[in-house]
């Protein structure tokens, strides 16, 4: 999947997913906001984005959903349906390289007209299994209810590193673990 991508302006619950054929210490440096061996200076500029918001943006290994798997992360973890990846599936299961995905806050609301280059292969777009169809709007309120004020936007929730959460994971099994030795040794 090539060609022109229209971001339109106040989307929301809209993930863009993309194959990175770099190699490991590129896609790393890329992911870091590091420029690599004189290669493109950035993520915005291998999208043909005019801005990005790097804390709306995730650079990973595929390795790294070892026993789930880029479609169950998509389903699973993001809340993309399954009707929504299907036709890409299979593709999406192929993928063991390093993946993009560009979430719709990235883009700050504004409309956006992306073209990405290589190395930068675009996998797919899904809208989230929450959100509201486009072009939809909100049922209307009830004239003789009580206004009330619209409540404010929720912020999004910024991803811990990786790291950090492999550490907790760890320091939680071995808590187990420690749990489970000093219940056997009593028993």
């Amino acid at each position: 999947m090539t060609g022109l991508l229209h971001v339109p302006a106040g989307e929301r619950e809209v993930v863009r997913v993309f194959a990175l054929d770099m190699t490991a210490p590129e896609a790393e440096a890329l992911a870091e906001g590091r420029a690599s061996n004189g290669g493109p200076s950035g993520l915005a500029a291998l999208l043909g984005a005019p801005r990005l918001d790097r804390d709306h943006v995730e650079i990973f290994p595929a390795a790294d959903l070892a026993g789930v798997g880029l479609p169950g992360y998509l389903t699973e973890g993001l809340g993309v349906a399954d009707a929504e990846i299907a036709a890409d599936r299979t593709a999406l299961e192929a993928e063991s390289g390093y993946i993009v995905i560009v979430h719709s806050p990235a883009f700050g609301g504004k409309a956006a007209r992306l073209s990405p280059t290589p190395p930068l292969r675009h996998l797919g777009t899904y809208r989230l299994e929450q959100a509201d169809a486009p072009g939809t709007l909100p049922p209307a309120a009830d004239s003789s209810a009580p206004a009330r004020p619209a409540p404010e936007p929720a912020r999004p929730l910024r991803r811990l590193p990786r790291a950090l959460v492999l550490v907790v994971l760890l320091a939680a099994a071995l808590l187990v673990l420690g749990l489970a030795w000093l219940a056997g040794s009593r028993g």
